[in-house]
């Protein structure tokens, strides 16, 4: 069952839609508690709303290592913008290979959300990881994802580590 919200600025639109469009407002609605808030979220709401954002950030993305293309993918590889702060650059890699960045580079484990260094990342820097992830997934960073899809993306184990 597909759970839409019913506060802020995305009413309407499916908490699978927000991951995929917006994941910066997923992390302010953590970050602010909403998701507890029982005025905006049902008990089943919370609950379908916790299990996107644990999948969401236990991503295993498909495929083999940018660089030695050897090894599975086991982390992302983020660049930040030296100036604005925002993110620029996103790249998968094994834990094997040397870093191939900048010094304003990163390697975290894969998410829709990038580690509390990009925090203040604008929405063009949430957009850019998303179309990276869609790449390393269904192989095109502007395929139209429809509600069945973000939902089988979500509702496959296979997708995601410890699972």
């Amino acid at each position: 069952m597909a759970y839409k919200l019913s506060f802020g600025r995305y009413i309407g639109k499916t908490l699978e839609w927000l991951f995929f469009h917006d994941p910066g407002y997923v992390e302010f609605i953590v970050g602010k508690n909403i998701h507890n808030d029982p005025l905006k979220f049902t008990s089943s709401e919370r609950h379908r709303f916790n299990e996107l954002y644990r999948r969401a950030s236990l991503l295993k993305i498909p495929g083999l290592c940018t660089w030695c293309k050897k090894r599975p993918i086991t982390r992302m590889f983020l660049t930040e913008h030296p100036s604005s702060g925002g993110l620029v650059g996103v790249a998968f890699d094994c834990d094997s290979c040397a870093p191939q960045g900048s010094s304003y580079s990163i390697a975290c484990k894969p998410a829709f959300f990038p580690p509390n260094i990009f925090r203040n990342y604008d929405k063009m820097g949430g957009r850019f990881l998303v179309k990276a992830i869609k790449r390393a997934y269904f192989k095109n960073s502007s395929c139209r994802m429809t509600q069945k899809r973000m939902e089988s993306f979500f509702n496959d184990p296979k997708n995601f580590v410890n699972f």
